[in-house]
């Protein structure tokens, strides 16, 4: 009754980095796998439907970083494709790197990206759109940050987009990112 729905929080850069600096603690195959999740879905602003419909056969590394193709996403229901570039980051947070690490890791490069992962054996599906926010959630619970269970995949675009913002960059290059 005229109540608006709760906005999942935007991840802020200081967040993202605890919570990848958290996972790059463990050699777990799952932790190489939600490290390139997180960064990538951060960097990508990408939709939750996005990030698990990603392909090894859609990613293309070039020198400056990723350049990763969306097959289909809400704002591109005819399918024609949207390329997102993705840059080389530093030490802290590098999607590029993460990305690279996981698809060694997991000695893949066709199929689904962002697989299902039980007892360090990689399933050929992709994981649901509802494990990409349970994953988060459980990363922030790890991490011991404050309401833990109210960051989903949205938050990695908001945080995207808020971080961006921050930082000076054009309205309509964020839009373009995040393919608004």
């Amino acid at each position: 009754h005229g109540k608006p729905k709760d906005k999942a929080p935007p991840l802020s850069l200081e967040v993202l980095t605890t919570m990848t600096q958290h996972l790059k603690a463990s050699s777990s195959l799952i932790a190489c796998r939600n490290a390139a999740l997180l960064q990538i879905g951060f960097f990508g602003a990408f939709r939750r439907s996005e990030l698990v419909g990603l392909r090894w056969e859609h990613i293309h590394f070039v020198p400056e970083g990723v350049e990763i193709l969306i097959a289909r996403s809400k704002t591109d229901q005819n399918g024609e494709g949207q390329i997102c570039a993705i840059p080389y980051g530093n030490s802290d947070l590098c999607p590029t790197t993460a990305l690279l690490s996981w698809r060694d890791r997991a000695q893949k490069n066709t199929g689904y990206i962002f697989c299902g992962v039980n007892n360090n054996t990689i399933s050929s599906t992709a994981i649901t759109a509802r494990q990409v926010n349970l994953t988060i959630k459980s990363i922030a619970a790890a991490c011991h940050l404050p309401d833990a269970d109210t960051y989903s995949s949205h938050s990695l675009r908001r945080g995207f987009a808020t971080e961006a913002s921050k930082k000076g960059a054009p309205f309509g290059t964020i839009m373009r990112q995040g393919r608004w």
